[in-house]
């Protein structure tokens, strides 16, 4: 028989039935041990409806079983299904990830979703242990919602606004080593890097990890998720190697969980960034089946999986296969996601790029095309995702029709300069792309817009994180076609030397750097480095 909410309930009032408690005498109970658990919360959760209990399966609904079992006999039987914590949650990701698939709303980040799934990883149905079940007071509570609504929305520098209003109210209610403040730290932390700083989220959340294993211990989930985190803004912020010792280090600590899962997962992202195809392929084929054992199949996190393989391939010596995984990646996340999930709208992006690689513009523009009128339709043109679609539409146009591509372009940027903010890595990405277009009919103005967003990414990602180099040998290129090889040498030389540095010198970027320096004092090829996809 199918499991639904509806057993779920059941399971759970058979439970209260068998402690003999009102819900006044589990009022009292929450109050006495100091939990969060409001009598509509608990209604709910022993109600009858057939929608999913509750926001989180640890938390509030972690404490009602906790009470309740403490009032109940121990060979009770309606006790059976809730003495093993592990077993009851299993069974509420398992219905959970049922609802996911049927539903296919556009998750949220933050504070209940997904980190991301292009090296942003956080807690893709991690199920536990979340910032929320924390802030038991009401007021921090409706704030950290009214930060999810925002993200779902895809109000990224509102839901920053928000998060440290949220921090700067709990702090002013209890002191710096409650773990309420420690789980706002982490709201206010993450949107930071959200919201488009990911060195200052990275600076934020170290500190944050020290304070965590310092007040809880390093095995609470609040400390191994801060460690989960650091490793995420570290590579984000440019710094790949030390993100990947993160996430080894994490991935190595004697767990055998979910946020272990992902740390072994950020290890492939990392070994993709430093171009390592073939070791992020092996990593992925002894990864996935414990991933489908833990998510099933078609959980968001197994398809992020999947499209990790699909760039590992296709990065690699099998590029064929890598197409044809796409085509299925790309029907398996529109049936069990839907149509403009973020996951679905990064694989068609990524299915339209390496299809226009692959020598079928018409193609890959009709693919790129429906990916962003569907974002559009579902999520509306400011949206990041859409955004990010309209990226990879005005790349693929760029190959055959460069002044549409400029027109897609410069209408994306307006938007996401008004929706995320001058400085936010996704403008910056469509202003590089912009100037790209730029340089087939007005060099001088493209150098120009290049040296505008090599300014601003040095400020905000480093001098020496791999998308400010980008961006720097472009201005380098177009130094030497407009100045000559003396004054454009020098700049080649430096961005060669920080991609040895940053990347390794069996890097592809290196490698292409160095016969561009060999070839420079004979000719200038047409501008270096591609898209800025991010």
């Amino acid at each position: 028989m199918n499991d639904s909410w509806g057993r779920f309930r059941s399971d759970l009032r058979s439970l209260k039935e068998a402690a003999g408690m009102s819900f006044k005498q589990i009022k009292e109970a929450a109050e006495a041990a100091d939990a969060f658990l409001p009598t509509s919360t608990v209604s709910d959760l022993l109600g009858r409806a057939e929608t999913k209990v509750g926001r989180e399966c640890t938390g509030q609904l972690a404490s009602l079983v906790e009470i309740l079992l403490a009032n109940t006999a121990p060979g009770e039987p309606a006790g059976a299904p809730w003495r093993d914590r592990a077993s009851w949650q299993h069974r509420w990701w398992t219905l959970d990830d049922k609802d996911r698939g049927a539903a296919s709303p556009p998750p949220v980040t933050g504070t209940e979703g997904a980190f991301g799934w292009d090296g942003a990883l956080e807690k893709l149905g991690l199920g536990a242990g979340t910032e929320i079940a924390w802030l038991k007071d009401r007021r921090p509570s409706r704030m950290a919602a009214v930060v999810s609504e925002l993200a779902a929305l895809g109000m990224y520098r509102q839901a920053h606004d928000v998060a440290c209003e949220l921090l700067r109210c709990t702090e002013g209610t209890r002191g710096p080593r409650d773990p309420g403040v420690l789980a706002a730290r982490h709201v206010a932390a993450y949107w930071t890097g959200e919201a488009g700083n990911p060195r200052t989220a990275r600076d934020l959340t170290a500190a944050l990890l020290a304070d965590c294993r310092e007040v809880l211990g390093e095995e609470h989930v609040l400390s191994r998720l801060a460690a989960l985190r650091l490793a995420v803004w570290t590579t984000a912020a440019g710094d790949p190697a030390q993100g990947r010792r993160l996430f080894r280090e994490l991935a190595r600590d004697g767990w055998d969980d979910r946020i272990t899962l992902l740390a072994r997962l950020g290890g492939v992202r990392t070994a993709l960034l430093a171009g390592e195809a073939e070791e992020a392929g092996d990593r992925l084929l002894r990864l996935l089946p414990a991933l489908v054992a833990e998510y099933a199949e078609h959980h968001p996190v197994v398809i992020a999986a999947r499209l990790y393989e699909a760039q590992a391939l296709w990065a690699g010596t099998r590029r064929a296969h890598s197409g044809r995984l796409l085509d299925g990646l790309v029907a398996d996340a529109t049936e069990h996601l839907g149509r403009a999930h973020p996951l679905t709208l990064y694989a068609q992006g990524r299915h339209a790029r390496l299809v226009l690689a692959d020598g079928d513009p018409c193609r890959a523009l009709e693919l790129a095309e429906d990916a962003y009128a569907e974002a559009v339709r579902v999520l509306g043109a400011d949206h990041p995702d859409s955004l990010s679609v309209g990226n990879i539409l005005a790349i693929v146009r760029a190959s055959s029709d460069a002044l549409a591509a400029e027109e897609m372009f410069g209408e994306v940027y307006r938007r996401a300069r008004q929706a995320l903010g001058p400085e936010h890595h996704l403008t910056l990405d469509i202003s590089h792309n912009l100037a790209v277009v730029t340089t087939r009919w007005d060099l001088p103005a493209a150098r120009a817009l290049f040296e505008d967003v090599r300014e601003a990414r040095t400020r905000v990602l480093g001098a020496e994180h791999p998308q400010t180099l980008l961006t720097r040998m472009a201005v380098a290129v177009a130094v030497l076609e407009l100045e000559g090889k003396d004054a454009a040498r020098p700049l080649l030389e430096e961005v060669h030397h920080a991609r040895v540095r940053v990347l390794g010198s069996a890097h592809p970027d290196v490698e292409f750097t160095s016969k561009f320096l060999r070839i420079a004092a004979q000719q200038a090829p047409a501008l270096p480095g591609g898209p800025s996809e991010h």
